[in-house]
């Protein structure tokens, strides 16, 4: 599976650790947002949810759609990176699709949510990606 996006536009979700003490919810420890769309990102909310789309990843796992919600409550902000505290990915169906590994990362194309159309837009498109930087391809078993 290929996944084509601007670079202007990318974002990536790393983290050190993941969880999942709670059906339906994967704890991200040691969170940071990356990537070049950070350079056009206005301040970012201390609490707040975005909603991620691995849909077109996930079909050949799912017959419906698989959205998760990403939330943090805590933020810090620098130049190349912005850290998350409590961030939590939930989907009641998080825990039947394989599991996130501590060193796979997420990369959410920005594209639709520029501020003029961000508002037509309910949902990212994302990736998981493994660790040597490939997208992971769930009907290659």
């Amino acid at each position: 599976m290929e996944f084509h996006i601007s670079e202007r536009f990318r974002l990536e979700i790393h983290w050190s650790k993941v969880k999942y003490e709670k059906e339906g919810i994967a704890q991200l420890e040691g969170c940071y947002l990356s990537g070049p769309v950070l350079n056009e990102v206005a301040q970012m909310s201390e609490q707040d949810i975005i909603v991620l789309n691995f849909s077109e990843q996930y079909k050949i796992l799912l017959n419906y759609y698989y959205v998760a919600k990403f939330s943090w409550r805590g933020i810090k902000q620098s130049n190349e990176k912005i850290y998350l505290s409590n961030v939590i990915l939930s989907n009641r169906y998080i825990n039947s699709v394989p599991q996130l590994k501590d060193d796979d990362y997420i990369v959410v194309d920005t594209q639709d949510h520029e501020d003029y159309k961000h508002q037509l837009n309910f949902t990212y498109k994302s990736y998981l990606i493994k660790s040597d930087n490939e997208v992971y391809n769930f009907g290659d078993n």
